[in-house]
C-alpha cells in the first residue's frame, strides 16, 4: 500500500478512536470495544493497530491507558480521554497523526 494512503488511513482511524471515546459518558472505553466499533463503521483495523493508536494518541497527551492483565497473555487496555485528546477530536488541538475531522 502506498505509505501515503497508509498514512491518511491511519490518521482517520485515530480520530475515530478519540470520537468513539468521547461519545461515552465517563469518556472511557477498553480496546476490545473500540475495535469493535472501527469494524463496525466499515474501517480496516487489527487488534494491533489498534494498541499502536493507542499508545500514539497516549504519547500525544490525549488518552490515559490502563493495561490490566486478566491472565498470562492476555491484557485489556482501557482508554479514558484526555482535555487534549477531546479539543483533537474538536480540532480544537493540532496533533500530529490524527486526521482533522469533525464529529458527527
Amino acid at each position: 500500500m502506498n505509505a501515503a494512503v497508509r498514512r491518511a488511513l491511519d490518521e482517520d482511524r485515530r480520530w475515530y478512536v478519540l470520537d468513539a471515546i468521547a461519545q461515552i459518558a465517563d469518556r472511557r472505553l477498553n480496546a476490545d470495544v473500540l475495535l469493535m466499533g472501527i469494524r463496525a463503521m466499515g474501517r480496516p483495523a487489527s487488534a494491533q493497530e489498534i494498541q499502536e493508536d493507542l499508545e500514539h494518541l497516549e504519547r500525544e497527551g490525549c488518552v490515559l491507558l490502563d493495561r490490566m492483565t486478566l491472565s498470562p497473555g492476555r491484557t485489556l487496555w482501557i482508554a479514558t480521554l484526555t482535555v487534549e485528546g477531546l479539543q483533537a477530536r474538536d480540532n480544537a488541538r493540532h496533533v500530529p497523526g490524527v486526521a482533522a475531522r469533525r464529529p458527527l
